[in-house]
């Protein structure tokens, strides 16, 4: 049965683009279609903090004690344990002091939403829009925390498209837009990623990092594969919506077999 909710009118879409080192789209359909960005926006959350690491403003030891509360963009507080598929249940303990580094890792690793709002509420959603706008996003962006259902119901979308997305990671992993050192910590927690799906396509010994995003009605993937240093770098975003979790999955490995398979004899490995 199609899915139905505020992320989906029941019509399934499937979107990707898939980017070599340099940029360009060698492939790609309905990349400019605006969805729900579920989890994928932490990759832009994760750019920002580190550019502000970069500026001095902030510091990997600076610690922030562990919540699950947080403040909505329309007034009161909202907590993700009201949400029994929002908290992160391996989180520690309420008031545990938490390094930014820590927050950082566990945001994209395991997808923790409170480690997001943790690290939103430290540096402010408007530094990660402007990370977004330094980065030539015209359509992804962010407008409030994760979780935050009554700014989510006044018109307040984190949103995404497959090419902005990839055009995004690329960035990420292979651009300028902070020193090699802290681009090399993104590349490696990326590449600790516990939800893949691309690459489960990938051959034994791929290099890859990814950042998925999942709600009901939409599943999204990004990957990096490959030496991001090298020129045979490939990064693919596949976004789904309107279809049920194992399918959108299916679909997202079907898309990746395809358009990946004719580079698998040139990827990097490990």
């Amino acid at each position: 049965m199609p899915i139905v909710n505020e992320y989906s009118d029941g019509t399934g879409i499937v979107a990707y683009a898939l980017r070599d080192a340099d940029g360009t789209v060698v492939s790609r359909r309905n990349s400019d279609v605006r969805m729900y960005a579920a989890s994928t926006i932490k990759l832009a959350v994760a750019m920002a903090v580190i550019k502000q690491v970069d500026a001095g403003s902030l510091s990997w030891d600076e610690t922030i004690p562990a919540t699950h509360e947080f403040e909505s963009g329309v007034g009161g507080r909202f907590s993700l344990l009201d949400q029994d598929d929002e908290y992160d249940k391996l989180f520690p303990a309420v008031g545990t002091p938490m390094s930014i580094r820590d927050l950082l890792e566990i945001m994209i690793d395991r997808s923790s939403n409170e480690a997001t709002d943790m690290l939103l509420e430290r540096i402010g959603l408007a530094a990660v829009q402007e990370l977004c706008r330094e980065c030539g996003m015209s359509l992804l962006h962010i407008e409030r925390l994760i979780g935050d259902i009554a700014a989510r119901a006044q018109g307040r979308p984190n949103e995404v498209t497959a090419d902005e997305l990839s055009a995004l990671m690329l960035q990420a992993v292979h651009g300028d837009w902070t020193s090699r050192e802290h681009r090399d910590v993104l590349r490696g927690v990326l590449s600790r990623q516990v939800y893949p799906v691309i690459a489960d396509e990938l051959p034994a010994g791929t290099y890859w990092g990814s950042k998925s995003g999942s709600v009901t009605g939409i599943e999204h993937d990004c990957a990096f594969i490959g030496d991001p240093d090298g020129d045979d770098l490939l990064v693919l975003a596949v976004c789904t919506r309107g279809y049920e979790e194992r399918p959108a999955q299916e679909i997202i490995r079907t898309v990746a077999d395809a358009v990946l398979t004719p580079y698998f004899p040139r990827i990097a490995t490990y």
